[in-house]
């Protein structure tokens, strides 16, 4: 088992198999409050809608950032929960470029309607 939001948890979750994240580009860092090990930064890069680099940290000149807690990252990570609909909650905070939240947003919602966990989540431990 791997624990969520380690570094050997990311780099794996780079590694999956995804649908394309709409066509922008940019570097989206979410910064994760209340986990168990306190605070944690994940930077995400985005190419063309392909997510092509993560890791723990905050990363400079970013283009998006999110703010979440720490059961919200999980529930949105197991496709539990519907990003959008926890925006309009306030419980995802989000700042940066609209338009590149705007192309990331549906391609991200279409997972948590699939109702289908992530394989990776057999593999570990929240």
């Amino acid at each position: 088992m791997i624990k969520f939001l380690s570094e050997e948890f990311v780099a794996q979750w780079v590694t999956t198999q995804r649908p394309k994240l709409g066509n922008s580009s940019g570097m989206i860092v979410a910064k994760i409050e209340g986990a168990p090990d306190g605070k944690i930064a994940v930077t995400a890069l985005i190419e063309d809608g392909r997510l092509t680099e993560a890791y723990l940290g905050s990363g400079r000149g970013r283009d998006l950032e999110l703010t979440l807690p720490y059961g919200l990252a999980v529930d949105l990570f197991r496709h539990s929960a519907d990003p959008a609909a926890e925006y309009m909650k306030g419980r995802l905070k989000m700042s940066g470029d609209m338009t590149l939240w705007l192309e990331v947003l549906p391609a991200w919602r279409s997972r948590t309607s699939d109702n289908e966990e992530p394989e990776l989540a057999n593999h570990t431990e929240f």
